[in-house]
């Protein structure tokens, strides 16, 4: 019987799943290295970088358990790996015995880095590189002294008719 209202059922309007090896993450990772220029301050990217993303790994990675890598799929998995990268490590927290009660009190609380009781993020490094980028720029943009600073602190070309600061009368 058709639905008056022109609606599918759930089954067939859901998205189908994408499932990401940690071959694919780190070649989503290494894809969006190639283009961070175009990231804001929070290495936030536009559709397009997520398109051509999507694009570059369904050629890397034709045969995939799931669906391909949609724009959509892959702005998801960058989100949840800078989140994840938030809140991890290089090596883990080092859960011990002694400090189990401690570390599942908290991790009730904040999930996220419940994994990483006793192993790192294993891209931590490679996002790291991009985030590290994003707060340079973000400190660069937001930090009114420390464009005066780096300002002044490049050389004044030696054709500039305006003698050097320190020869100046104050």
């Amino acid at each position: 019987m058709d639905n008056p209202m022109g609606s599918q059922d759930n089954a067939s309007s859901r998205k189908a799943a994408t499932h990401w090896e940690l071959e694919e993450e780190k070649e989503l990772i290494s894809f969006l290295v190639t283009r961070k220029s175009e990231a804001g301050d929070t290495m936030s990217f536009k559709g397009s970088v997520f398109t051509d993303a999507a694009i570059h790994i369904n050629r890397l990675y034709p045969t995939q358990k799931c669906a391909p890598k949609s724009q959509s799929s892959c702005k998801t998995k960058w989100n949840n790996l800078k989140k994840t990268y938030n809140a991890s490590d290089e090596h883990g927290v080092g859960v011990t015995p002694e400090t189990s009660g401690t570390w599942d009190i908290h991790t009730k609380v904040h999930p996220q880095p419940k994994q990483f009781g006793n192993k790192g993020f294993p891209h931590f490094d490679a996002i790291e590189q991009l985030m590290l980028t994003a707060a340079r720029a973000k400190f660069m943009t937001h930090q009114p002294h420390a464009r005066k600073v780096m300002s002044a602190s490049v050389a004044p070309s030696s054709s500039s008719s305006m003698p050097p600061p320190s020869s100046m009368p104050t």
